[in-house]
């Protein structure tokens, strides 16, 4: 715990140098967003998934560090098909900021191709450390092939997720595709029935992050909001710490203020300025030349 304690100290101190230096500069470049297709190749098969990219206007074609981010899942499976491609919101800040943005919908979800891949067994039995790595495997798939668009630098890649999207984010550093330089993860978790119930149980949830920690390979920023009712407060903790302890690379835990009713929707729905701090610092801190 002292260490972890350190580590946020000394964050927080570059985060408000940096802070200043990016509020002087927010917004300075305009921003083009495009629907497209983004076909992946995952255990010998083809998916086509439906995506969007941003990009800043200028000056120049790139290259630009890359932004990867990853969307929950619904507690209700059978919405699956109704998901549209979100975050819009954030990525324009991030490609505002001179990073180019992917935001794609994995199989099964929304117009992808393909079945839902992510199903690791009923809620009393569910396997988190499987349901993370099939995750991962998906959003890794998705950072290789948005890491030869037009504009990307694949050298520079930071990925980002939110809710189940960012259990696979965390897990993903384990074993992440080339270039992949941080993770950060937006009320990551998996199993909760959006009302603080975890299906299984915290215990193996918690089991489950000291697993995945124990193989994580990368620097990570964790962010939760005060009422996530999904993954509340002190449940958020008690992952983060599983994790952050097992882990090789440092893991960073930032709390967000409350938002609206859930602030599980902190990343899809609050102003950017509420996390633009601890965000634009870690992205300064992992994306420098080594």
């Amino acid at each position: 715990m002292e260490r972890r304690e350190r580590v946020l100290t000394t964050f927080r101190a570059l985060a408000c140098v940096v802070f200043a230096l990016v509020s002087q500069t927010a917004w300075s470049q305009s921003v083009t967003a495009a629907d497209t297709r983004l076909m992946i190749s995952l255990s010998g098969k083809q998916y086509d998934l439906a995506a969007r990219v941003y990009r800043p206007d200028g000056p120049g074609p790139g290259p630009f560090p890359l932004i990867v981010v990853n969307h929950g899942t619904p507690t209700d499976r059978r919405k699956l098909p109704q998901a549209r491609l979100s975050f819009a919101r954030a990525a324009k800040w991030f490609a505002g900021h001179g990073y180019m943005v992917v935001v794609a919908l994995r199989p099964g979800f929304g117009s992808s191709s393909g079945a839902y891949l992510e199903a690791s067994g009923r809620c009393g039995n569910e396997d988190f450390v499987a349901a993370g790595r099939r995750t991962a495997a998906i959003e890794s798939a998705i950072v290789t092939a948005a890491s030869h668009l037009p504009g990307a630098d694949p050298e520079r890649i930071v990925v980002i997720g939110q809710s189940a999207g960012g259990f696979g984010a965390i897990t993903l550093g384990g074993e992440p595709p080339s270039g992949v330089r941080g993770i950060i993860s937006f009320a990551g978790g998996r199993g909760s029935n959006g009302k603080e119930r975890i299906c299984a149980g915290e215990d193996k949830l918690i089991a489950a992050e000291r697993e995945l920690g124990a193989a994580n390979t990368l620097p990570q920023l964790w962010l939760y909001a005060d009422n996530d009712h999904y993954f509340r407060k002190d449940l958020a903790r008690r992952m983060f710490g599983a994790f952050a302890d097992a882990s090789r690379a440092p893991v960073t835990f930032v709390p967000l203020p409350a938002f609206g009713d859930n602030g599980h929707a902190t990343f899809a729905k609050a102003d950017p300025q509420v996390w633009a701090e601890p965000v634009a610092a870690f992205l300064t801190q992992v994306l420098k030349d080594k």
